[in-house]
Protein backbone atom coordinates (compact mmCIF):
# COMPACT_ATOMS: atom_id res chain seq x y z
CA UNK A 1 0.00 0.00 0.00
CA UNK A 2 1.25 3.37 -0.76
CA UNK A 3 -0.70 6.97 0.06
CA UNK A 4 0.89 10.34 -1.07
CA UNK A 5 -0.29 13.62 -0.78
CA UNK A 6 0.29 17.11 -2.08
CA UNK A 7 2.74 19.40 0.08
CA UNK A 8 0.39 22.37 -0.56
CA UNK A 9 -1.83 21.41 2.34
CA UNK A 10 -1.97 23.86 4.72
CA UNK A 11 -4.92 22.41 6.98
CA UNK A 12 -3.73 18.62 7.09
CA UNK A 13 -3.84 16.73 9.95
CA UNK A 14 -2.52 13.49 11.67
CA UNK A 15 -6.26 12.11 12.20
CA UNK A 16 -6.70 12.45 7.96
CA UNK A 17 -3.67 10.81 7.43
CA UNK A 18 -5.00 7.90 9.70
CA UNK A 19 -8.15 7.87 8.50
CA UNK A 20 -6.77 7.43 4.83
CA UNK A 21 -5.29 4.36 5.89
CA UNK A 22 -7.81 2.88 7.83
CA UNK A 23 -9.58 3.34 4.36
CA UNK A 24 -7.11 2.25 2.66
CA UNK A 25 -6.71 -0.93 4.92
CA UNK A 26 -10.31 -1.95 3.07
CA UNK A 27 -10.16 -0.18 -0.49
CA UNK A 28 -8.29 -0.26 -3.60
CA UNK A 29 -8.03 3.48 -3.50
CA UNK A 30 -8.48 6.09 -1.09
CA UNK A 31 -8.73 9.60 -2.44
CA UNK A 32 -8.64 13.16 -0.29
CA UNK A 33 -10.95 15.33 -2.34
CA UNK A 34 -9.52 19.42 -2.61
CA UNK A 35 -12.57 21.71 -2.48
CA UNK A 36 -11.15 23.07 -5.99
CA UNK A 37 -12.31 19.77 -7.60
CA UNK A 38 -8.83 17.93 -7.68
CA UNK A 39 -7.40 15.98 -4.70
CA UNK A 40 -4.83 16.02 -1.80
CA UNK A 41 -4.59 12.47 -1.43
CA UNK A 42 -4.27 9.49 -3.19
CA UNK A 43 -3.42 6.02 -1.44
CA UNK A 44 -3.85 2.68 -3.95
CA UNK A 45 -3.58 -0.81 -2.64
CA UNK A 46 -3.09 -4.02 -4.73
CA UNK A 47 -4.95 -2.33 -7.99
CA UNK A 48 -4.56 -4.43 -10.85
CA UNK A 49 -5.54 -1.59 -13.57
CA UNK A 50 -2.00 -0.24 -14.98
CA UNK A 51 -3.08 3.64 -15.60
CA UNK A 52 -6.04 5.03 -13.86
CA UNK A 53 -4.34 8.19 -13.94
CA UNK A 54 -3.92 8.27 -17.95
CA UNK A 55 -7.10 10.37 -19.11
CA UNK A 56 -6.82 13.20 -15.64
CA UNK A 57 -6.69 16.81 -16.81
CA UNK A 58 -4.98 17.66 -13.87
CA UNK A 59 -4.54 20.88 -12.12
CA UNK A 60 -8.53 21.90 -12.88
CA UNK A 61 -11.43 21.34 -11.43
CA UNK A 62 -12.23 17.87 -13.16
CA UNK A 63 -8.99 16.16 -11.93
CA UNK A 64 -10.85 14.14 -9.20
CA UNK A 65 -13.56 13.26 -11.06
CA UNK A 66 -11.24 12.34 -13.83
CA UNK A 67 -9.44 10.04 -11.58
CA UNK A 68 -12.97 8.30 -10.43
CA UNK A 69 -13.88 7.61 -13.86
CA UNK A 70 -9.97 6.05 -14.36
CA UNK A 71 -10.54 3.98 -10.70
CA UNK A 72 -13.99 3.07 -12.07
CA UNK A 73 -13.64 -1.15 -11.71
CA UNK A 74 -11.97 -0.11 -7.92
CA UNK A 75 -12.96 -0.35 -4.87
CA UNK A 76 -12.61 4.02 -4.00
CA UNK A 77 -12.98 5.50 -0.31
CA UNK A 78 -13.34 9.37 -0.40
CA UNK A 79 -12.30 11.39 3.14
CA UNK A 80 -13.11 14.24 3.87
CA UNK A 81 -12.12 17.12 1.86
CA UNK A 82 -9.39 20.00 2.42
CA UNK A 83 -8.45 23.09 0.89
CA UNK A 84 -4.85 23.25 -1.55
CA UNK A 85 -3.42 26.47 -2.32
CA UNK A 86 -2.64 26.92 -5.88
CA UNK A 87 -3.01 30.33 -5.62
CA UNK A 88 -2.18 33.79 -3.82
CA UNK A 89 -5.96 33.99 -3.80
CA UNK A 90 -5.83 30.77 -2.09
CA UNK A 91 -3.29 31.16 0.53
CA UNK A 92 -5.43 34.57 1.75
CA UNK A 93 -8.19 33.04 2.17
CA UNK A 94 -6.69 30.21 4.37
CA UNK A 95 -5.35 32.99 6.04
CA UNK A 96 -8.99 34.41 7.09
CA UNK A 97 -9.95 31.33 8.18
CA UNK A 98 -10.22 31.19 12.31
CA UNK A 99 -7.13 29.98 13.77
CA UNK A 100 -9.55 26.91 15.52
CA UNK A 101 -9.65 25.84 12.37
CA UNK A 102 -6.65 25.91 10.82
CA UNK A 103 -5.19 24.23 13.58
CA UNK A 104 -8.00 21.52 14.04
CA UNK A 105 -6.63 20.45 10.29
CA UNK A 106 -9.17 22.00 7.46
CA UNK A 107 -12.50 21.66 7.42
CA UNK A 108 -12.90 18.87 9.73
CA UNK A 109 -13.83 14.92 8.19
CA UNK A 110 -17.28 14.47 7.69
CA UNK A 111 -18.33 10.68 7.54
CA UNK A 112 -16.24 8.64 5.09
CA UNK A 113 -18.08 8.30 1.56
CA UNK A 114 -17.41 4.90 0.21
CA UNK A 115 -17.91 4.34 -3.36
CA UNK A 116 -18.11 1.05 -5.19
CA UNK A 117 -19.36 -1.07 -2.31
Amino acid sequence: PTIIIGSDIPGISGEALAQAARLLGGHDAVLGPASDGGYWLVGLRGLKRRAPFGQVRWSGPHALADTLAGLKDARVALTGTLDDVDTLQDWQHWQRQPPSLRLQGGRGHPADRILGD
